[in-house]
């Protein structure tokens, strides 16, 4: 007879675990629960761009080779199986965004003594978004299969309230909570904000890709630049970098539009900025508009589906303007250099303490540890 292990074995599944806040997300977590003596695995399909980090902590990782994610179902199947003859005292799978909970669900499909968590990091309403006939099909399919699976789940996992609500109203769900993302370790309490009157340095910081409305920026921008002085850099790595950088010179802004890449250190990237600005068809709840609201930074993001508009307290805590909108964008930057507007200490400090590291590692570990 094996002999059970008293550790919980904790089995993080990220298809893509790349760059990007739901890598950082559960790598932060993972942190924690190692030091809580918690077992955990990292499963992607293909390269885990994290795996030197996890391996450090003492997590395993398993990179599945297959080309698309469907493909790997059996190889995934069998890798869950593999764990729960270990015997731990409870194997407790945590599924990462849409297309990855449902591949989950038929993966695990009665497997006995596992336990299933689904989280959504973005927001479904984003299968509704893209107009391709491919394209579509496929997010129908998968909010239809969604809708139909995730009450098999043992639990949702959402990080805005926001996506808590959608899928309490559209599935036929009944356990889900709310658990905003770790989007920083400490709060900045006071903070120095010297304002920049001869030239703003305007930041955005994220995936450049089409979703993320980056184009959408640097068009408001293009207008702005008419009127005020400024720098405008991208932090960020993505496929439509080359398609940015030519609308930037079709706009001649070279010399005002700086691509800086991918940085880990948030200090170098927030530390002058003037202007935080998200321009996200839909969202999660986005590490880096919390990060610029630590860092004292007035922030201007979408009010799209998602917690962009809980991220800024729903106006008391920056400026949001019309999804796609650019002229809407241009008035809220005028706005914003011509009334020299500034954050509420006081309720920005009160704020940002639901984003905090220990407040979302904690709650994660209340509930794995109540979980039966």
């Amino acid at each position: 007879m094996v002999k059970k292990i008293k550790k919980k074995k904790i089995i993080f599944f990220l298809p893509t675990f790349a760059l990007g806040g739901a890598s950082d997300s559960i790598f932060i977590l993972s942190k924690f629960l190692v030091k809580k003596n918690f077992s955990v695995l990292l499963l992607s399909i293909g390269k885990n761009h994290y795996k030197g980090k996890f391996i450090n902590l003492g997590c395993e990782v398993i990179e599945i080779n297959s080309k698309r994610s469907l493909f790997s179902i059996f190889k995934y199947r069998k890798i869950i199986k593999n764990e729960i003859k270990k015997k731990y005292s409870q194997t407790i799978l945590i599924s990462n965004i849409h297309y990855a909970n449902i591949i989950s669900l038929i993966a695990c499909y009665k497997i006995k003594g596992l336990k299933i968590i689904l989280t959504e990091r973005s927001s479904l309403s984003e299968l509704s978004i893209f107009k391709s006939f491919i394209t579509s099909a496929k997010n129908k399919l998968i909010l239809l299969l969604a809708v139909y699976l995730y009450r098999f789940s043992d639990l949702i996992i959402t990080n805005s309230i926001y996506e808590k609500n959608y899928i309490k109203e559209n599935f036929k769900a009944k356990k889900i909570k709310c658990i905003h993302p770790p989007s920083i370790k400490n709060i900045s309490r006071k903070y120095k904000k010297i304002y920049n009157l001869k030239k703003k340095k305007i930041i955005y910081v994220g995936r450049l890709s089409k979703e993320k409305g980056v184009d959408i920026i640097i068009d408001a921008l293009s207008i702005v630049s008419k009127k005020y002085k400024f720098l405008f850099e991208i932090y960020g790595k993505g496929k439509d970098k080359k398609i940015l950088q030519n609308l930037v010179k079709h706009h001649k802004m070279e010399k005002k539009v700086l691509f800086k890449g991918f940085l880990y250190n948030k200090n170098k990237i927030f530390k002058n900025a003037d202007l935080f600005i998200n321009a996200s068809k839909f969202e999660g709840l986005p590490n880096a508009l919390v990060q610029s609201l630590n860092y004292g930074i007035f922030p201007i993001c979408t009010n799209s589906p998602g917690g962009n508009m809980e991220a800024i307290k729903f106006g008391k805590l920056g400026l949001s303007f019309k999804t796609d909108n650019i002229f809407d964008l241009k008035n809220k930057i005028e706005f914003f250099i011509e009334k020299k507007l500034r954050l509420n200490n006081k309720i920005r400090v009160q704020h940002l303490k639901k984003f905090t590291e220990e407040i979302s590692n904690n709650k994660y570990l209340e509930i794995l540890n109540r979980l039966k």
